[in-house]
């Protein structure tokens, strides 16, 4: 069943995400870019006050006249477990309020495995940080999950999501919640690592961006206006099967995941090295499967069948720009993925390929993540923050 909120409590909402985007904030500064009255931005200010929510910081705003009194989230006040499943590892993370990571946990596998068996080790892992948030007396308002989607964001289900081992539908809220009874929000790995960088990251100070991800697949993460946009079905962002003709082969198509993505990067390292038939990744691939960390240290010894990947990688990185250029408009456009921190050029040479392209039209902003290591884990804990507030937000004890 839908359940509708009042505009006052979405109100509400919308004011604790400009206090945690924009913190320290004179009331009058929220009212202004909420576009509200200062009578009722200082009446739900209130509000927040007595629930705890935010807290009055000692600093005060400059200028002539009257100090303002500035805002900023009280760190203490929600505690939620962000947690980035992937095909290779899981990552977890204890976060207060204001985004500190208190306890992490981490498990990463030689290969692919399935997304069920990820959730079994899931529910492990949170077994052991709930009962360590239990020895410092530190009670969990939510959980928050990233994986690769698709996802239904309501419900929590996870449908045959690319790349894992084999095809699965999991209703993973359902089986967090039924071990722990804890609320939990299931997000798609890259619409939550645009969370992240909204609240945490660079994004703060833009009201639309777009988080490019690129791992084992491409995806976009786009904030408009302040939200995340998800689309009617939740697809929108899947950028890396957006479809083209193969030349010269009737009606036949590929996708942009087949040349762009870590995989596809990796395919033609591989290729490479067997072709130079030496080099760090050639004597790597002697011994196991070459994975993506082989990839960065190939790079950074300067094996030429890395530093070839890594230019295809460049340029199909690339292309997917100039497409969100051309087709969103973005001010900005932020880089995550491993690769996106294998070189501190690795924009640069994007932006310079870009530049050729568009051949004179405007250029987005292009920034690497310097969170992307822990974008989607923390952009999981801000789905989580922001529920576990609205919850409290919406308590009839406290609702206007």
């Amino acid at each position: 069943m839908l359940r509708f909120r009042s505009s006052y409590v979405e109100t509400k909402k919308a004011l604790y995400t400009l206090v945690h985007r924009y913190q320290p904030i004179a009331r009058s500064d929220i009212a202004d870019i909420a576009g509200l009255t200062r009578a009722s931005v200082s009446n739900i200010v209130k509000e927040f006050l007595r629930l705890g929510l935010v807290e009055e910081s000692d600093k005060t705003g400059n200028g002539v006249g009257r100090k303002k009194i500035l805002l900023r989230i009280n760190d203490k006040s929600i505690h939620v477990i962000g947690i980035d499943i992937g095909r290779r590892n899981i990552v977890a993370s204890i976060y207060n309020a204001g985004g500190k990571i208190l306890r992490t946990e981490k498990r990463t596998f030689p290969d692919v495995r399935t997304l069920s068996e990820n959730a079994r080790d899931t529910k492990d892992i949170l077994g052991r940080m709930l009962a360590w948030a239990n020895s410092k007396k530190i009670r969990i308002d939510a959980i928050g999950i990233g994986v690769p989607g698709p996802v239904d964001p309501e419900k929590g289900i996870v449908r045959s999501a690319p790349h894992f081992r084999k095809s699965e539908i999991i209703d993973l809220k359902g089986e967090i919640e039924n071990s722990y009874k804890i609320p939990t929000f299931v997000e798609k790995d890259v619409n939550a690592a645009a969370l992240g960088e909204q609240w945490f990251g660079i994004g703060k100070r833009y009201d639309s961006f777009v988080y490019l991800l690129v791992v084992e697949g491409m995806g976009a993460g786009m904030i408009v206006d302040g939200h995340l946009y998800r689309g009617v079905h939740g697809l929108a962002g899947k950028i890396g099967r957006f479809v083209f003709p193969k030349v010269d082969n009737g009606e036949k198509i590929c996708i942009l995941e087949e040349f762009g993505s870590e995989i596809s990067t990796l395919k033609i390292a591989e290729e490479n090295a067997k072709k130079s038939g030496e080099g760090f990744l050639y004597t790597t691939m002697q011994k196991r499967q070459l994975n993506i960390d082989d990839l960065i240290e190939g790079f950074k010894t300067g094996d030429p069948a890395a530093l070839e990947a890594v230019d295809s990688m460049v340029f199909y990185t690339a292309i997917t720009v100039v497409n969100l250029a051309l087709f969103l408009d973005p001010e900005l456009i932020i880089i995550g993925g491993d690769l996106a921190g294998i070189s501190p050029h690795f924009v640069e040479w994007v932006r310079e390929r870009v530049r050729n392209i568009l051949n004179g039209h405007p250029l987005p902003k292009l920034r690497v993540s310097p969170i992307y290591d822990v974008s989607i884990s923390l952009g999981a804990a801000t789905r989580a923050i922001s529920e576990a507030a609205t919850r409290k937000i919406d308590s009839p004890v406290f609702s206007s």
